[in-house]
């Protein structure tokens, strides 16, 4: 009972800004979930699976790359095969690869942004919600005849819940935000190797 209480005075303490808070928390660690879930299954296994198309390309077997690519069910596969049965001109290929690519790498960037939103802006609610607890406090106290300084502190101890309510928003958004950055990042650098690599191999093969 006495912990419900604890509560109801947090969240009475920190006023609309802290629900809000929490609805925002909520929602970015949903987001946080959605996307990693999205990036294992689209962008898991890619580092090995290119490595194998690599291989088969350099050694010269595109029917055993376009096997891989067929049998893989990650977003690395469509730019293999777009690379492999494109257009006939070198050029033309590699704009229809690099258009596959940037298909795949814009699937795994939906929703990143709104992670680095969440991260810049959940500090200033969080600051805001400060700000307006510390101007009731003072409100308070010129309204309470006789009351010391204690009564402001209590006020502004309530209202710092709504500044650490912001970090706590703001810290995992940022840190998963440069997390899938990074592999978003790594796994378009992989597939720039990949088309550059099959691409160049296609033409030491070509009939001259």
């Amino acid at each position: 009972m006495g912990q419900q209480s604890g509560i109801k005075e947090i969240l009475v303490a920190g006023g609309p800004v802290l629900i809000g808070m929490i609805l925002l928390s909520i929602y970015c660690v949903a987001l946080i979930w959605e996307r990693y879930k999205f990036i294992q299954k689209a962008a898991g296994g890619s580092t090995e699976f290119l490595a194998k198309v690599r291989a088969a390309a350099d050694a010269g077997k595109l029917s055993d790359a376009a096997s891989l690519a067929k049998g893989h069910k990650g977003l690395a596969s469509g730019v293999v095969l777009a690379t492999l049965s494109g257009p006939t001109n070198r050029d033309e290929r590699r704009r229809a690869a690099q258009r596959a690519a940037g298909r795949a790498v814009s699937a795994l960037e939906r929703g990143i942004s709104t992670l680095g939103t969440i991260a810049s802006v959940a500090p200033f609610i969080g600051l805001f919600g400060t700000v307006l607890g510390v101007m009731r406090a003072f409100k308070d106290l010129a309204n309470a005849a006789g009351a010391g300084p204690g009564l402001v502190a209590i006020g502004i101890s309530e209202a710092l819940i709504c500044t650490a309510a912001g970090l706590l928003v703001a810290i995992p958004a940022v840190a998963a935000f440069n997390h899938f950055n990074q592999k978003i990042a790594r796994f378009e650098e992989e597939l720039r190797w990949m088309i550059d690599e099959v691409l160049d191999g296609l033409v030491e093969r070509a009939p001259r």
